[in-house]
C-alpha cells in the first residue's frame, strides 16, 4: 500500500466520526497479538493539559535514553504527527504499512479513522522495538480507544471541563467519570488537587481505587524568554526549569508528568529531565510565528477553559501591550459564548473564519457571538484562515501582531499557510 492509498483508506472511514467503545478494537488487536501489550505506556486524559503532558513525558522519556512513542490527535497537518518515536513522525512507508496491516485485520471495515490509527500506532510502536509508550486519549477515556491498555506505568487525569457534552455529560462530575475510568487497580493514578471541587472528589475516588498519586501544587513560571518561545518554572522543592513551551497553565502540566514519572518507578537522571524540558515542543499551543515584522500567535484554544488559558497567556505577552487582529473560527459542538467570554477584553478588530472542518460553525454565526461577547469589536468575515492571513499580511496598516484561536483544525490550517510542513 502507498502512503496516498493509506490516506484515501483513512480518509473513507471520516475522521471526525466518533463512535465510543472497546470491544470492535480489542478484537481486532487480537487478532493482530495484542501488540498494546508488548509496551510499557503512559496514559493521560483530560479536557485541556493532556497533550502537552504527554509531550513532556515523551521529551524526557526519550532524554533518558528509552526509544519513546508518542501517540496523539488530533493532528495539525499530517496524520503522520500523531504517531512519533524519540521525537520524529512516522515515516510515509511505515505509516503506510502500519495501516495496511491495520486494515487487514478490519475485513468487514467496522473500525472508526482513530480506531484504525491508534491501532496502526500500537504496531509501529512494537514494531520498531519501543521501549515506552505515552498515550493521549482521543476523546473521554472510558471508551476511548486508547484505552485498551490494561496495566499503564502511570495513568494521569490533566483537567476537567466541559466539552464534548454530548459524548461524556453535562456536568464537571460526569465527565470526570468518563476521563478517570483510565485509572486502573494497583497502577499509579496521577491526578491535581486543583480540579474543581465536584470533579476532584469523583477523580480522587477513583483513584482510591487504583494507586492515588495526587499533586497538590503546580509549578510557579518564575520568567518567560518570549521571543525564545520558553520560560522558566519552579517546581515545589525551589529548584527552576527550563521549559520550551509558553503557556502560563504549562506549570501545572510539569507537575503532572513529574509525579507520573516518579510514580511509575522508571528511572531517569537529573539531567533527563533538564534536557527534556528544554527540548520539548508542542506546536499550536501559544506558539509564536515570525513573518517578518509581524507575528502570529496560533493557539489550539477550543473550550472555555482552554480559551481562559490563553487569555491569561495574552495578557501577560508583550503583544499584548499593543492592538492585535484576532482570526477566530469554532466547531459547531463549541460554546462560542463560553470562548470569547475570557477573550472579549482584549477583542477589538476580529476576523471570523470557518474552521477547516465538515463540523465548522457558520462565520455569520460566530460574527454575532462576537459581538454579543465584545460589542465594541471591528468584526469582518473571511471565507478560510488562508485569506484572513493573507489580507493581514498584505495590509499596512494593520496590527503588528494577529492571534488565531478556536480550533486545533484551524490552528493547523494557519500553520501550513505560514510554510509549516508536517
Amino acid at each position: 500500500m502507498t502512503y496516498a492509498r493509506a490516506l484515501a483508506a483513512l480518509a473513507a472511514r471520516g475522521e471526525t466520526r466518533i463512535e465510543l467503545g472497546l470491544d470492535r478494537l480489542r478484537a481486532h488487536l487480537a487478532r493482530l497479538g495484542n501488540p498494546q501489550e508488548k509496551i510499557p505506556a503512559f496514559h493521560v486524559a483530560g479536557t485541556n493539559g493532556k497533550g502537552s503532558t504527554c509531550a513532556i513525558l515523551a521529551s524526557v522519556l526519550s532524554a533518558s535514553g528509552r526509544r519513546t512513542g508518542l501517540y496523539t490527535s488530533p493532528h495539525l497537518i499530517s496524520p503522520r504527527e500523531r504517531v512519533r518515536v524519540d521525537g520524529e513522525p512516522i515515516s510515509e512507508r511505515a505509516f503506510a504499512r502500519a495501516v495496511e496491516e491495520a486494515l487487514a485485520a478490519d475485513p468487514r471495515g467496522e473500525l472508526t479513522y482513530f480506531e484504525l490509527m491508534t491501532s496502526a500506532a500500537f504496531l509501529h510502536f512494537a514494531r520498531v522495538r519501543c521501549e515506552v509508550a505515552v498515550l493521549e486519549t482521543g476523546l473521554g477515556g472510558r471508551l476511548d480507544a486508547t484505552n485498551v491498555v490494561r496495566a499503564p506505568l502511570a495513568a494521569v487525569v490533566a483537567s476537567i471541563g466541559l466539552d464534548h457534552q454530548a459524548y461524556l455529560g453535562n456536568t464537571l462530575a460526569a465527565i470526570a467519570a468518563e476521563k478517570a475510568a483510565i485509572f486502573k487497580p494497583g497502577r499509579p493514578a496521577v491526578y491535581p488537587r486543583w480540579l474543581p471541587a465536584s470533579a476532584r472528589a469523583v477523580v480522587a475516588r477513583a483513584a482510591r481505587r487504583a494507586r492515588p498519586a495526587p499533586v497538590a501544587r503546580s509549578w510557579r513560571t518564575i520568567r518567560v524568554d518570549w521571543r525564545a518561545g520558553a520560560q522558566i518554572l519552579r517546581s515545589t522543592d525551589g529548584c527552576e526549569h527550563r521549559l520550551g513551551i509558553l503557556g502560563a497553565r504549562q506549570g501545572r502540566n510539569a507537575a503532572l508528568a513529574r509525579a507520573a514519572l516518579d510514580a511509575s518507578g522508571l528511572e531517569f537522571s537529573r539531567e533527563a529531565w533538564r534536557r527534556g524540558l528544554e527540548r520539548v515542543r508542542w506546536p499550536a499551543r501559544f506558539e509564536p510565528v515570525r513573518l517578518g515584522a509581524r507575528t502570529l500567535i496560533v493557539d489550539g484554544a477550543h473550550n472555555p477553559e482552554a480559551a481562559a488559558a490563553l487569555a491569561e497567556t495574552w495578557r501577560a505577552s508583550p503583544w499584548s501591550r499593543a492592538p492585535a487582529r484576532w482570526i477566530l473560527g469554532l466547531l459547531r459542538d463549541k460554546d462560542a459564548r463560553g470562548v470569547f467570554r475570557p477573550l472579549a477584553p482584549f477583542l477589538r478588530e476580529v476576523v471570523v473564519v470557518r474552521a477547516p472542518s465538515p463540523r465548522a460553525r457558520e462565520p455569520m454565526d460566530l460574527a454575532r457571538e462576537v459581538r454579543l461577547a465584545a460589542p465594541r469589536a471591528r468584526v469582518s468575515v473571511e471565507p478560510s484562515v488562508e485569506r484572513a492571513l493573507a489580507a493581514w499580511r498584505a495590509d499596512a496598516r494593520a496590527p503588528r501582531a494577529a492571534v488565531c484561536a478556536g480550533s486545533l483544525y484551524l490552528a493547523g490550517a494557519a500553520l501550513k499557510a505560514c510554510g509549516r510542513r508536517a
